[in-house]
């Protein structure tokens, strides 16, 4: 999966500041970073990219694309941003602050609930009956409920009473920058803020947003009251940088359409508007000649003062060519300017080559394989270890990404480093057993599990994953080559591998019947700067059907521990008792190995000698964004030509 959304949220890859700007950050992962002399850049040109699938959708909260969101960053803004590092920075608020923080748990909004049934669907699954977005379900709700039973909810409706009463868990306040203008010319306001938060409601990244979100509001026309549930140590983070709409959209436009396909034009803040769309073919983005942001109007901005106001390019094509070697010939023969997902050996070659330029950092994502935990027999945790142990992530790291890509020796990659541990070298090392490859440990594992549940050999089954990565692919059917193998003379496993088309893939992880057809899944997850995020995403029964949780995972005793290291007073002010219980949860996961990890990603732009100052963002999702204007950075990339 190329994971979801922008800065907060994680994307399927093929989810705090306290003041007026900085926090929550760590060392610039960008490699080998090239700086740009103000005096140097050339204005105009077309900036020609290509990407590896066609959007999902033009309208964020549907879209659990990490590719889509790179379209999406060019068109939208939100009220925070960061740089490549996670720090956090106002954007289109001119400044924010924590008001308030309050030891508020779940139970004590019984008083504002209402009561709603359950139901059951056709393949019986129990689900709550309601239209309306649940904010918070009762701690006292039934732990295995049958249609017909009862349910105590909070809906967003109910949920600004609870904040009138003074019930809530933490409360931001932003001020927003006056005379900032939307792609139509209408002026940016709070209600414009609020009603773009409503759209999340019900969407496909709504068990993202409002894991946190309590309520949001407007107070006079350019501050905005945000609350969240419950002391939250990623509140500022996962809700602060969502985007922004006009009126024309938040009032006119059902979720899901905002998007040419259903005759409707993407309209936000952002320094790009969208010019032309052809279905599966191109993209092409106008500069918004109106952008609003002035260097001036940032007390964080330390750059000098000849630094542009936004991007020097008129006009960004994109491409969508699925192949990565088509790509790769696309900037050889000079087509595009940049492109990035190329193999491992390709990236060799353009490093070795004089006319280009590769562009290295540390991604924010792992690759990922799902277990079906709830189809026999692999809800043996047991059988699910002795797989891992099968993973050669040393030999994939080597030979199929010759060093691009490190082996994912823990669940959490370098870049969550800082807040995700208290010493993440050290934690590496006391951890990195579980995922040795030892075949001998993976039969004694696999024989402990059929001793336990009578599991016949060799277990038949099926790998996915999408065929338009050729070094995913290379990795799969050395994973299945692997399991494969007889140990002793014996055979555990039989694997056979099923390769699909990226998006039509990504329609049957998050369709709600995947997870009991017993296929083991094998994806990408493009993540941020939160820790959260990396085990949340593919753990929580809250993303169920959404990124990354396809299998419906649900571990009681690792849903409480990851809530116990996110939310509550005592996380959100101690620093390292939140890094202390994240080490914790990364040692439980292995253990529990609903998931096994393949490679901590390295994410690579590679350029012709004609674009000067790109860098990589560490997230798929901003990889065009960032490279072409992000003052934070003191980023800019002009044409040379």
């Amino acid at each position: 999966m190329q994971a979801v959304g922008g800065l907060g949220v994680a994307s399927i890859a093929g989810c705090s500041g306290l003041s007026n700007g900085g926090g929550g950050g760590s060392v610039d992962p960008v490699q080998d970073r090239v700086t740009v002399d103000p005096a140097d850049i050339q204005e105009g040109g077309t900036f020609r990219t290509a990407i590896g699938a066609n959007p999902d959708t033009f309208d964020f909260p549907e879209s659990s694309s990490a590719t889509a969101s790179i379209l999406h960053n060019l068109l939208f803004d939100g009220m925070i941003t960061t740089n490549a590092a996670g720090e956090l920075f106002p954007w289109l608020a001119e400044s924010y602050e924590q008001v308030d923080v309050q030891d508020v748990s779940a139970g004590d909004y019984t008083d504002y609930m209402t009561t709603v049934p359950y139901a059951e669907t056709e393949d019986g699954t129990v689900y709550i009956d309601t239209e309306k977005q649940i904010v918070i379900e009762s701690p006292d709700n039934p732990d295995s409920p049958s249609a017909g039973d009862e349910a105590q909810v909070l809906t967003v409706d109910e949920a600004g009473d609870a904040v009138a009463d003074g019930t809530y868990g933490m409360h931001y306040q932003f001020e927003l920058h006056e005379g900032v203008e939307f792609h139509d010319g209408e002026e940016m306001t709070a209600d414009n803020v609020v009603a773009s938060y409503g759209r999340i409601e019900n969407s496909t990244l709504s068990g993202q947003v409002f894991d946190s979100l309590l309520s949001i509001s407007a107070d006079g026309d350019y501050t905005v009251d945000l609350y969240a549930q419950e002391p939250d140590a990623s509140a500022v983070r996962e809700l602060g940088g969502l985007p922004v709409y006009p009126s024309e959209i938040t009032e006119n436009v059902p979720l899901g359409e905002m998007d040419p396909r259903q005759g409707n034009t993407p309209l936000g803040t952002g320094m790009f508007t969208l010019d032309e769309f052809q279905n599966e073919e191109y993209v092409i983005f106008a500069k918004n000649e109106n952008y609003w942001f002035d260097t001036e109007m940032k007390d964080w901005f330390d750059g000098p003062s000849e630094f542009p106001n936004g991007p020097v390019v008129d006009e960004v094509d994109i491409s969508i060519i699925s192949s990565d070697s088509q790509r790769a010939g696309a900037l050889q023969n000079g087509e595009i300017d940049m492109t990035f997902g190329l193999t491992a050996s390709t990236l060799t070659n353009y490093q070795q080559s004089e006319d280009y330029r590769t562009a290295p950092t540390d991604g924010a994502g792992y690759t990922f394989m799902q277990y079906p935990v709830r189809v026999e027999p692999w809800t043996n945790a047991s059988l699910r270890r002795a797989v891992n142990k099968l993973i050669p992530r040393q030999s994939i790291s080597d030979n199929i990404f010759q060093g691009w890509e490190s082996p994912a020796w823990v669940p959490l990659p370098p870049i969550g480093a800082s807040t995700g541990s208290t010493d993440y070298e050290a934690m590496v090392e006391e951890l990195r057993s579980y995922n040795e490859y030892e075949p001998e440990a993976a039969a004694e594992l696999a024989e402990e599990a059929a001793s336990e549940d009578d599991i016949e050999f060799p277990v038949e089954v099926t790998l996915e994953t999408n065929s338009d990565n050729d070094d995913r692919v290379r990795t799969v059917e050395l994973i299945a080559e692997s399991m494969s193998q007889e140990i002793n003379g014996t055979q555990y496993f039989d694997v056979t591998v099923n390769t699909k088309e990226f998006l039509t893939f990504v329609s049957q992880l998050l369709s709600e019947d995947y997870w009991d057809q017993g296929k083991l899944a094998f994806i990408g997850l493009s993540g941020g700067f939160n820790p959260h995020g990396y085990a949340k995403s593919v753990h929580s029964p809250e993303n169920f059907a959404q990124c990354c949780n396809f299998q419906n995972i649900d571990f009681p005793d690792l849903n409480e521990a990851m809530r116990q290291a996110r939310y509550g007073v005592d996380v959100a002010e101690d620093t390292q008792l939140r890094q202390e219980r994240y080490e914790d949860i990364w040692e439980m996961i292995l253990e529990l190995n609903g998931n096994s990890y393949g490679t901590h990603s390295t994410l690579v732009g590679v350029v012709n000698n004609e674009v000067k100052g790109f860098n990589t963002y560490p997230s798929t999702q901003d990889i065009v964004g960032y490279a072409l204007y992000n003052p934070t950075d003191e980023q800019i990339t002009y044409l040379d030509r």
